[in-house]
């Protein structure tokens, strides 16, 4: 995996509030100049100001530090370290990831190059250039990195925060994958489609725009991407398979493509997890030779139904979150289209002695946020602005097709107390802005 530093040294950004709505403060006109995607400073600068911002870069290291330590929330650590590059190469380091740091919703705009992030816990709109997302189809992320992959096949890690940008292989470098012409318009793939029934499958040719929106659901990573040993996994295919590619391949290499198929995938203390739609749980050995070994860790759970599954590491352990929806049909330009609706959501959580799942009824303390990012379980004792024993969730983007027609994205809040789900805070007020729908993002500046 190849890494490119998009900026000459370290960004520089910096958050400006200049006006509010009745819900929600909004960071408007925040421009990047060439180095920095968050800056709001002309690129030509008064000498006079010029001179009082490079005063604050001589500032003792001593006050420096009793400034960070008074500071509680990871926001506010972060802010500190974009005032300037000195502030950011004299402060320690700050964990790449830290469980208990509130994530924010990563807003792409359906036009332009830019996105926003809207912080649900100071109810604010940080507005960046980010030309780097390309068409802006996430598809996962992790360690405040995001898994981009564009309509030409190319797949990437983006730190929105500093633009830096590591490549991962491509889509046309996939098991599945048996020939990709970029030069047949509309029939780019031959794709190798697995099949329970026509054993042992079968090839069927696919556009571009079908492979990147619906052949690849999410891609998660063992640890940042910085490291010298992460690993990043995909769950892909038309049933959900998996495969992985270390740092340096040129391919992605398959792990199982057994039935039933995985519904979700996660590293937990060091080991991948993967979750199949029967709720069958599996730990996969991916540095087993000469192929990765796949084992049973929970059986299959006979209550489980359809809709989307997810599988959160916490502190005590594994859960598996079922999420029930409403499907229904509506007609857009004459054409059928399938939309999915929340309704509530089950928990499981991994009984290791017994290696089974048990139901449970409530998280205690506990916030989770699911979607198309890495799962994440948050103590409320953290945020306590937040509602404990609840789910943040988003949409998965499974509806393509409903882009433009201003219909509200499949996302909210859903309070296990009330047994009732709740909007999420208003961050926009035409929902023809944003798309596809948000993902969740814990900030790292890094």
């Amino acid at each position: 995996m190849e890494q490119e530093d998009l900026n000459n040294e370290q960004s520089k950004p910096s958050f400006q509030v200049s006006g509010t709505s009745t819900s929600t403060q909004v960071v408007s006109n925040i421009n990047p100049t060439p180095k920095s995607p968050l800056l709001n400073t002309p690129t030509r600068v008064a000498d006079s100001h010029a001179v009082k911002m490079n005063q604050w870069s001589f500032l003792p290291m001593e006050l420096l530090n009793l400034i960070e330590e008074s500071l509680d929330l990871y926001h506010d650590k972060v802010r500190l370290r974009c005032i300037c590059s000195s502030w950011r190469s004299c402060l320690l380091k700050m964990p790449n990831h830290k469980q208990h740091q509130l994530p924010w919703l990563l807003l792409p705009h359906s036009v332009g190059t830019s996105c926003a992030f809207f912080d649900s816990l100071e109810k604010k709109v940080h507005k960046v250039e980010l030309p780097e997302a390309g068409e802006k189809v996430f598809k996962g992320s992790a360690y405040g990195w995001v898994v981009v992959a564009e309509k030409s096949g190319a797949i990437f890690l983006l730190n929105p925060l500093t633009r830096n940008k590591i490549k991962l292989p491509p889509r046309s470098k996939f098991p599945d994958v048996r020939k990709y012409r970029a030069d047949k318009v509309g029939n780019e793939y031959l794709i190798w489609i697995y099949s329970a029934v026509m054993a042992p499958g079968r090839y069927q040719s696919h556009d571009a725009t079908h492979v990147l929106n619906y052949l690849l659901r999410k891609v998660i990573l063992s640890s940042s991407p910085t490291s010298m040993d992460f690993v990043a996994v995909a769950l892909y295919g038309e049933y959900g398979h998996l495969a992985y590619s270390k740092r340096g391949d040129k391919k992605w290499s398959l792990i199982d493509n057994k039935f039933p198929t995985c519904d979700d995938i996660i590293f937990h203390e060091g080991q991948l997890y993967a979750l199949k739609y029967n709720g069958q749980l599996m730990v996969c050995d991916i540095d087993s030779c000469p192929k990765p070994i796949v084992t049973e860790v929970a059986p299959a759970y006979p209550r489980i139904y359809g809709g989307d599954k997810y599988l959160v590491g916490s502190s005590s352990g594994i859960m598996m979150v079922q999420r029930c929806i409403h499907v229904d049909r509506c007609s857009i330009s004459n054409e059928e289209i399938y939309t999915s609706k929340t309704l509530s959501f089950m928990i499981f959580k991994l009984d290791t002695s017994g290696r089974n799942w048990c139901q449970v009824h409530s998280l205690g303390d506990d916030v989770l946020f699911l979607g198309l990012n890495s799962s994440l379980a948050i103590s409320s004792h953290d945020y306590p602005v937040n509602k404990r024993n609840c789910i943040y969730f988003t949409d998965v983007n499974y509806n393509f097709g409903l882009k433009g027609t201003g219909r509200p994205f499949d996302e909210g809040v859903f309070c296990l107390d009330e047994k009732k789900i709740e909007p999420l805070p208003t961050y926009s007020s035409d929902l023809n802005e944003v798309w596809p729908a948000p993902i969740w993002v814990t900030p790292n500046p890094y």
